[in-house]
């Protein structure tokens, strides 16, 4: 499909951003934007996880293997908490578990007490 027909490329402020910033601090992990893309901690034997909270010290800070995901519908991303054991808050306010919210661009996440702003890059 060429992006003239696509409805979401020809509509940039619809369009998905390209990739996303997590700021925990003054760090920084910047990840592409797929169209699932499940955040955890990995071990050893999970699958590859698109993001790996692991260098922040998540499994300390009571992030789940298989914590949330992220995903990308119409054009505009949606987390939604993956049954994890600590929880998932947006803006403060807890998610129920696989109900997915929309994630728009300066919002706080928490995974258990690992808190991050999300940052949209075009």
């Amino acid at each position: 499909m060429s992006a003239q027909n696509h409805p979401t490329a020809s509509q940039g402020h619809n369009a998905p951003p390209a990739r996303l910033e997590f700021r925990v601090g003054e760090r920084r992990l910047v990840v592409a934007v797929h169209m699932a893309m499940v955040m955890g901690r990995r071990t050893e034997d999970d699958e590859v996880l698109q993001i790996d909270l692991n260098r922040y010290g998540a499994g300390q800070l009571g992030v789940s293997r298989r914590h949330a995901q992220i995903d990308v519908q119409g054009g505009e991303l949606f987390i939604r908490d993956l049954g994890s054991t600590n929880g998932t808050r947006l803006n403060g306010a807890l998610l129920t578990s696989e109900q997915p919210v929309r994630l728009r661009d300066g919002d706080e996440l928490e995974l258990g007490q690992f808190r991050t702003v999300v940052r949209f890059i075009y």
